[in-house]
């Protein structure tokens, strides 16, 4: 229902505002190429069945409206109680007046939520005031809007398939997209910087160690430091540009761009190709572009065998796409600036410091890689060996995402047996070996037992590397901490809704776990923090949900939508009356301690 405000628009005694007008220049000749206040600020308010009320503004074009300026009153009928208006991030503005302030230039949407439901049909009047301006530097008296509604009495809430609504607490990364809001762009780059090298340190990162050590090796004796130095940089350039380009583009259009690439068949290719990379390292062949297209490239890359700068930076675009997807609050903090303020610029200047610190490791681990590794002799085939091993793990571990846990574990086993075959774990040592024979036997040695176990763990249904014993009954822990918490799954936002009111009736917390099998942070959280025996605890008279969004279909991205949510992982909780409260809300990887500290804050 849509309720048209009366026609009042009145001006404020408030001398600064009086000011704010005669310096503005509200009073010159330019104001009779103005619109009328109605035009350029159409204002109207609406409520739903559900007692949501909401303000809305059209601004024309070449006008905006002041954000401390905006004021909601209830002036009927007494004894009911507004709570604060959640504003969205809107534009840094300096004013001659009023100094720096937030402004609106595109249409605005305000949710007003009552402090309590309404039980009965109730008629209410709000007074609305607010004041805008022109870009030619005209500003319209305040004004003030008074709107009657009708609210009818309401049993339940739940989430709108069309929008998200926010409660007036922010969450972490609504801290963060309001924190770029007035910086200057360089201490802003320097924070995310800060932020990527953080991240460096999450399993987001630690896949790309192999794939860039692999391409430095690739160059063999032809390798120098500075070579080392320059690939490095290139994959590490590549990849922040791409990280910068693709979250600009996820913030402006609302779409996670790199869940697309987690398709089977795109994943089964990729980890091919790190199986055709790695077989080359154990010398099967080399890998080698044809002629023509060496020639063409060497004018300007300098191609060498194995690689080039060209190769190291698609390699770099490829690895940010395919093999790290990762979600993080200063990620999800930039996109959500970018997409409520539609601020590209700097919001994909923070995305590639936070690239450039993700990949700061990466250039320290190759510029080693360049000053250590040995430059040719017998030494150089072993380390190629043990890069080819490392890439086999990457195309395993790319793999987890499609394929079955047990079938996973069967594939580390056989890895590992393998690599316990090549360090001659079966074989007779001499009697006059070497040290290192004999600690190479030991690893292999090694190998060989844990991948025997593994090979066990498969047979049983195992799925955790690091448990992989834990279906045979070996281990002493209950069977609810073995296998993680029990979740309630949802697929779509009707059934979230139904879900939080039948925990709202039993008086319940309710919590929401955004999962993905290709989300290695996901997993993370299912086999360290999930299987704590005190988050469980702290969990056992919660609701626990689970929105598998693997599939990336328009459901699944209709409920990130649901939550300004880009992808996973994501945990949301819901108090009693089925409100999300954002302060708890978790991004990313978050250790048992951290998490519980989430849970605590539920008392």
């Amino acid at each position: 229902m849509s309720i048209a405000a009366n026609e009042s628009t009145a001006v404020s005694n408030n001398p600064l505002d009086a000011l704010s007008s005669l310096f503005s220049g509200s009073y010159n000749t330019a104001s009779d190429e103005l619109l009328e206040p109605d035009q350029a600020f159409n204002f109207y308010a609406d409520v739903d069945e559900n007692q949501q009320i909401t303000l809305n503004w059209r601004l024309a074009d070449g006008y905006y409206l002041y954000q401390e300026k905006v004021n909601v009153t209830l002036t009927n009928p007494q004894g009911i109680q507004l709570k604060p208006i959640n504003f969205p991030i809107g534009k840094q503005k300096t004013d001659e007046i009023y100094g720096a302030t937030v402004v609106y230039y595109t249409d605005l949407t305000l949710i007003q939520p009552l402090a309590t439901p309404l039980s009965t049909a109730t008629e209410i009047t709000l007074s609305v005031d607010f004041q805008g301006c022109a870009d030619i530097g005209v500003c319209y008296p305040p004004m003030n809007k008074v709107v009657t509604l009708s609210l009818q009495p309401t049993t339940r809430s739940g989430i709108d398939n069309a929008s998200s609504v926010k409660p007036a607490q922010l969450s972490e990364q609504d801290d963060i997209a309001n924190a770029l809001i007035g910086n200057a762009i360089w201490l802003t780059c320097l924070t995310f910087l800060g932020f990527g090298i953080l991240l460096s340190l999450t399993p987001c990162v630690f896949p790309m160690i192999p794939i860039l050590s692999g391409i430095i090796v690739g160059h063999g004796k032809d390798l120098t430091t500075r070579k080392a130095f320059y690939l490095s940089l290139s994959y590490v350039v590549a990849s922040a540009l791409t990280y910068a380009l693709f979250g600009v583009l996820a913030g402006l259009f609302g779409s996670n761009l790199q869940a697309t690439f987690q398709n089977p068949w795109i994943l089964s290719a990729f980890s091919g190709v790190f199986v055709l990379l790695a077989l080359s390292m154990f010398g099967l062949y080399d890998l080698q572009l044809p002629n023509a297209i060496q020639s063409k490239l060497s004018n300007i890359s300098q191609h060498q065998k194995h690689g080039s700068l060209w190769g190291s930076a698609i390699m770099g675009v490829l690895s940010t796409l395919i093999v790290g997807p990762c979600v993080a609050a200063p990620l999800a903090g930039v996109l959500i600036y970018i997409g409520q303020t539609g601020d590209a610029a700097l919001g994909g200047f923070a995305l590639f410091s936070l690239g450039l610190g993700m990949g700061i490791p990466l250039i320290i681990i190759g510029i080693s890689a360049g000053k250590l590794l040995p430059k040719a002799g017998h030494w150089m085939e072993p380390i190629k060996h043990f890069f080819g091993v490392l890439l086999l793990a990457v195309a395993i571990w790319l793999m987890e995402r499609i394929l079955p846990p047990a079938v996973v574990l069967g594939l580390w086993a056989g890895l590992l047996i393998i690599c316990a075959i090549y360090f001659k774990a079966i074989d007779r040592l001499s009697d006059n070996a070497t040290g290192w024979q004999k600690f190479s036997k030991g690893l292999g040695v090694i190998f060989l037992i844990y991948g025997i176990i593994l090979m066990l763990g498969a047979a049983s249904g195992g799925s955790n590397p690091l448990k992989p014993l834990a279906n045979l009954g070996l281990a002493q822990q209950s069977n609810s901490q073995q296998h993680g918490l029990a979740f309630q799954t949802i697929k779509n936002i009707d059934e979230l809704n139904a879900a939080l009111a039948s925990a709202s009736q039993n008086e319940q917390f309710v919590m929401l776990d955004f999962y993905a099998d290709w989300c290695a942070s996901c997993k993370e959280m299912e086999a360290y923090t999930f299987t704590d025996p005190a988050v469980q605890q702290a969990l056992k008279n919660v609701v626990l949900l689970q929105a598998d969004v693997t599939k990336n279909d328009d459901e699944d991205r209709a409920l990130l939508n649901a939550f300004s949510l880009i992808g996973p992982p994501a945990i949301l909780f819901f108090n009693t009356q089925t409100e999300e409260l954002t302060r708890q809300r978790a991004v990313g990887y978050m250790e048992s301690a951290q998490f519980l500290a989430k849970i605590e804050a539920l008392k």
